[in-house]
């Protein structure tokens, strides 16, 4: 277990997550605080930054407009990321294994060092291992008093259903794309165009669109589209070639939720490009497209595919990203996703038109 190296922000340096935020204040208001909270969302947008702050918000000795005060000695120790009652638990590797968890009841058997209350972070708690998420029932069946424990999800369904139960939920909505363009433009200024296409992919995850933003995600968007395209003119050989690629560059990635990079991403630019296709190929309307820098590019493929397809692909693409955010097998999710594609039809050619 480690403290983490996140950004620390108060309530109200988080952007999007109001509702949410008001939820966490108006329990300490009742200082009725549940035990145990499921953070619910997409990766990226504050569920880890809004833990942080509600870490600090229950340590605060003196707070200031329903907010930590960023002054006193709890406050200061999370921001530099030495509190004593503070646990951070996050995957080793691709699973959260059985034995952090038992390091975790350990702590939980000792009295708190010096807050009012222990807080533990369990960041993509869906990816417990079986024996991990039994030991972790355990702990919330019967909790010590004094200690909160938050734990981070992108879909509850991916957890035991008795340790959903026994959460109190709070749902953490995407952000709109044009909140997360102005953020964008604003604070990294990039140029209009770059910050929708960055907004509209990242479907509403800041996050996402911040590490996008700061490496060379448009050259390889790019790529990614002109491969999806050429499918169809390739050899099976040739097609499982293409899926080696992209695991190999997910193995050079380091996305802490691997959302961002290697095969995750490239799911990720294939079906926002399969639903501008949908779009266009309804007529709906051209304001609403994620890749609107390939806008052309788009109308002249979508000519030749029918919805039936369009379909077909994208809820093929969705559930290849849910397969990776499981955990399961990346090169047999990215090899099961291109040949099936392939052998739909789907690839359309060379898209330099």
């Amino acid at each position: 277990m480690k403290q983490g190296e996140s950004n620390f922000k108060s309530f109200s340096q988080i952007i999007g997550q109001e509702k949410a935020i008001g939820i966490l204040r108006q329990v300490m208001e009742r200082d009725r605080i549940p035990h145990a909270y499921l953070f619910v969302g997409i990766p990226g947008i504050g569920k880890r930054t809004t833990a942080m702050a509600f870490a600090r918000f229950v340590n605060c000795k003196g707070r200031v407009d329903g907010d930590g005060c960023g002054r006193c000695v709890p406050c200061r120790q999370i921001m530099g990321g030495n509190f004593p009652d503070l646990e951070q638990i996050e995957p080793d590797g691709q699973v959260i294994k059985i034995e952090q968890i038992r390091e975790l009841n350990r702590v939980f058997e000792y009295k708190r060092v010096s807050g009012r209350y222990r807080v533990c972070i369990i960041q993509q708690a869906e990816k417990m291992t079986e024996e991990a998420a039994n030991a972790f029932l355990k702990t919330l069946e019967e909790p010590a008093p004094g200690n909160i424990i938050i734990l981070g999800v992108t879909e509850p369904l991916d957890l035991l259903p008795t340790i959903v139960s026994r959460c109190q939920q709070i749902s953490f909505r995407p952000l709109p794309s044009d909140m997360v363009a102005t953020w964008l433009m604003e604070n990294k200024a990039l140029d209009p165009e770059k910050a929708s296409v960055l907004a509209r992919i990242s479907e509403g995850s800041l996050g996402r669109a911040l590490e996008m933003a700061e490496d060379d995600y448009f050259e390889r968007r790019q790529d990614d589209i002109f491969k999806i395209n050429s499918l169809q003119n390739q050899s099976p050989v040739k097609a499982l070639e293409t899926v080696l690629e992209f695991v190999q560059r997910d193995r050079k990635g380091s996305g802490g939720d691997d959302s961002t990079t290697g095969v995750a991403q490239v799911l990720t630019t294939w079906k926002t490009w399969y639903r501008d296709l949908l779009l266009l190929k309804v007529e709906g309307p051209e304001d609403l497209l994620f890749n609107v820098d390939f806008s052309q590019r788009l109308k002249n493929t979508a000519r030749n595919l029918s919805i039936e397809s369009l379909i077909k692909s994208i809820l093929l693409l969705d559930q290849a990203q849910r397969d990776i955010l499981r955990a399961r097998n990346r090169e047999l999710v990215m090899e099961n996703a291109v040949l099936t594609i392939k052998e739909e039809g789907h690839g359309q050619g060379n898209t330099n038109q």
